[in-house]
This record gives structure tokens, sequence and C-alpha cells, in this order.
């Protein structure tokens, strides 16, 4: 073989050789890609992208148990339609015709045998330290605004916010965010003197292309740290007939009762 074949095969080797090692990286570097896109997002598209009051339909039925301490798991059916109107069916023999129904901020008691509702504070507690708005998350990129973003260890973002308004029941949020996945894994709830009151882990996440939080753990941080476990059993997209947030006809509510019996 002549020197200037060998140089010559040489060459294409070379060429072949760069060619490889360049394209290998463009195959696998797919995450590392969207990690350096997730760090290029400014904070208020991070919360707005882990919002995790906004991950849910638009429409849906959902089934959840509350566990605290040593009290009895409480059921409860969730029909939810759009972000001004939820009805919490309390689940269990003792619990028949027993509803929340929230319009809007106003949060209502539906009993049977009750001469008119009763209006709850918005921070009634489900069971243990658990509100409704800790149970389907706050809509925070709706009604927060960042204060400042802060990294922390393991990858983790300290999301700062402040409310947007005077009607929110929390006036500030530290909301932490994996940057990886663009989930959130806990919430501090504050009062307006800074202190901590209630934090919320998202302990675990459902699979699936729509991932929800499927299990929760909401601390009491006022009150010894008290914890109620939230797990999230079903979540269901589907229509929501418009009459089970009537409040004054309770007929699509007892159609439901007869339909879909409170398990014993």
């Amino acid at each position: 073989m002549s020197n200037r074949s060998r140089r010559r095969r040489l060459a294409a080797f070379g060429a072949i050789v760069v060619a490889v090692a360049v394209s290998i990286p463009v195959s696998v570097s797919v995450p590392v890609s969207v990690c350096l896109a997730d760090q290029a997002l400014s904070p208020e598209e991070l919360l707005r992208r882990a919002d995790v009051g906004a991950l849910a339909p638009e429409s849906f039925r959902s089934r959840m148990r509350l566990t605290a301490g040593d009290k009895p798991p409480l059921e409860v059916e969730v029909w939810r339609k759009g972000e001004s109107r939820t009805l919490v069916r309390l689940l269990g023999p003792k619990e028949s015709g027993k509803y929340l129904l929230r319009l809007g901020s106003v949060l209502w008691f539906l009993a049977p045998g009750a001469k008119k509702p009763v209006r709850l504070s918005p921070s009634y507690r489900l069971r243990g330290s658990a509100t409704l708005d800790d149970v389907l998350g706050l809509q925070y990129a709706r009604d927060y605004k960042v204060a400042s973003a802060t990294d922390i260890e393991d990858g983790l973002v300290a999301l700062d916010l402040t409310a947007r308004g005077p009607g929110a029941i929390y006036p500030a949020v530290r909301y932490m965010v994996r940057r990886s996945t663009l989930r959130p894994v806990r919430a501090e709830y504050r009062l307006p003197s800074g202190k901590v009151a209630t934090i919320v882990e998202f302990a675990q996440w459902s699979p699936g292309g729509r991932p929800y939080a499927s299990r929760l753990l909401v601390r009491d941080a006022l009150h010894g740290g008290a914890t109620t476990a939230v797990d999230v059993l079903e979540v269901e997209a589907r229509p929501v007939p418009e009459g089970l947030f009537d409040l004054e006809d309770p007929a699509a509510r007892r159609r439901l009762e007869e339909s879909v019996p409170a398990a014993n």
C-alpha cells in the first residue's frame, strides 16, 4: 500500500471517529438539555409549571382517604368544576348525606335535616391538620407572586411567594420545587407574622402522562407537629353535573346518594 493510500484511509477513519464522537453526545444529551432548559426558566415560569393546584383536570371526580393519629380514617369523594366550585361528600355510614360545598371563597356545611346550610371558616379542617386547600392545593401561580428564588441543596429551588391580594388564606408561602422534574416537594404556609403554620410534603406521585400528587403529608407546625396523611385513591376527569353545586336545591346530591352509595 502506498503512503498516499495509507494517508487517505487514515483520514477517512479519522473523519468517522470524529463524526461518531460528535454524534454520541447529541443522542444522550436530551435529559441534560432539559435540565439546562429548566435552569434557564424564570422563577415565575418555574412556579407556573410546578403549580400543583393547576395540575388537576378542569372537571373531575376523585376519592381520598385522610388518616390522622388514632382517629378512624375518613374517606371523601370530591367533585370539582372549574376553580370556584367544589363539593366534598363525606363517606361512611355515619356521614351519609353530609357535604362540604365551596362556592368561590365561601365554604358551607350541608347535612340532612338541617334547616339551612352552615357557613364555615375557609380554614375548616377535614381531618387532623388538613384543610380543603391543603388537600386540593392552592392556585399558586394565580394567587401568588414570586418575591425571591433561592437555589438550595439537591437540585431544589425555594420560591418565596407573597399573596397578590388580601383574600388569600395564607399571606406567604415557601414553595420548594425540584428542577429536574418540575414537581413541588414541599410547601410551607406562613402567617402574617412570618411564622410557619402548616407544612405540606408531596410524598408520592402517580405514574402516567398527567401525574398528580397521590400522597400528601400535612403537618401542623403550630400545635406539636401532628401529621395527617392524605392518600388520593383515584382521580377521574369527567363532566360534573351543575346541580351538585346548588346551595338551595339538594335534588342532584340526593340522586348521587342513590346512584353511588357511600362505602360502609
